[in-house]
């Protein structure tokens, strides 16, 4: 791996944890509210549709950041050629190397990612279907980038660093 490639690897790695820290405090200040239901969901505030918005950004930003960004620069760091692979085969890929424990269950933090871009106000039960399991999957995310952090650091490709604490989140 070249400086410049280490560089953006622990430049790519900062912009990630900055995100999930953010992340973090979307998630805790949500979870009084949730489960919601169909009731709940209708009687939300302005203040709690906001909250509820800046997680839904949050999640889908590292989700994006994870894909986009950590991977490839483990494949860089890896020299692992992934100009011609598809999303899902650079999942695989980070599954093989060890980098994500399942390209399946990542799969379904892109899914989820998606379905929020283009959601629409008439599929109320979609869309409380879609929040509620914004809860589990935004934990996922967060595991996720704590397993990508420790296989960096077993991996030597940056020098130890330190994992974000499971305890920041509120089970």
């Amino acid at each position: 791996m070249t400086a410049d490639e280490a560089r953006l690897l622990k430049e790519n790695l900062s912009s990630c944890r900055e995100r999930i820290e953010s992340l973090k405090y979307s998630l805790n200040k949500n979870l009084p509210i949730f489960p919601l239901n169909l009731e709940t969901l209708s009687r939300l505030s302005a203040e709690q549709k906001e909250a509820i918005d800046a997680l839904i950004l949050r999640y889908s930003q590292c989700v994006s950041m994870i894909q986009d960004q950590l991977f490839r620069s483990i494949a860089l760091a890896e020299q692992e050629d992934i100009h011609a692979k598809s999303n899902r085969d650079k999942s695989l890929l980070m599954e093989k190397l060890g980098a994500l424990k399942s390209a399946d269950d990542f799969s379904v933090a892109i899914v989820l990612r998606n379905k929020f871009a283009h959601h629409y106000p008439e599929e109320s039960r979609k869309q409380l279907d879609r929040l509620n399991l914004l809860i589990k999957e935004s934990k996922f995310v967060i595991d996720v980038f704590d397993n990508i952090t420790r296989y960096l650091a077993d991996k030597h490709l940056l020098m130890p660093v330190i994992l974000s604490e499971k305890n920041d989140v509120r089970q």
